[in-house]
């Protein structure tokens, strides 16, 4: 593969996961509302998702990151309305399923998970462009985008940490 194509491909990714960048993002700031596992507890006897997954948190996560898709269908001259809203859901699920996996493990809400907690929602996001949209990107330039993903992650959380939006800096 070539220089331009691999930039290319490193471009389409960022159109199509910044939604769901956003989406992931916006729960911090946005929340309320009762938790998504309503206080219900797994059979381990803990929490399914705990407190900080509410449905405040991931509707406004998907306004956000449709939003942003409509501010990008503007731009790039196309609609991705829908891929945003695919994209966005993907993230928020794919959040959520580290949560659920936290839990499992014993892990509590804040508790590192180096890699899960950095890349969750980019692989959620991922798949649902792929199964639903049926967008797929070359490998390569996935895996460099989760590169590029991972410290923007580590970037955005430790300042929201330092701004008392978060309660730890990961």
């Amino acid at each position: 593969m070539d220089l331009v194509n691999f930039g290319y491909n490193l471009l389409s990714i960022f159109v199509f996961i910044l939604p769901a960048m956003v989406a992931n993002g916006t729960p911090v700031i946005i929340h309320g509302l009762p938790p998504i596992d309503m206080g219900k507890k797994w059979r381990d006897g803990r929490r399914i998702f705990g407190d900080g997954k509410t449905w405040g948190g991931f509707l406004s996560g998907i306004i956000a990151g449709l939003i942003i898709g409509g501010i990008e269908s503007l731009i790039v001259w196309h609609n991705i309305l829908f891929d945003s809203l695919i994209a966005s859901i993907g993230a928020l699920l794919g959040d959520l399923t580290a949560s659920f996996i936290k839990r499992r493990i014993g892990l509590e809400r804040g508790a590192p998970a180096p890699l899960l907690d950095q890349l969750d929602f980019y692989i959620g996001a991922l798949i649902f462009l792929y199964l639903f949209a049926g967008k797929v990107f070359n490998l390569y330039a996935e895996l460099a985008f989760a590169v590029i993903i991972y410290a923007l992650h580590r970037l955005t959380n430790y300042t929201a940490y330092k701004l008392k939006l978060k309660s730890v800096p990961w």
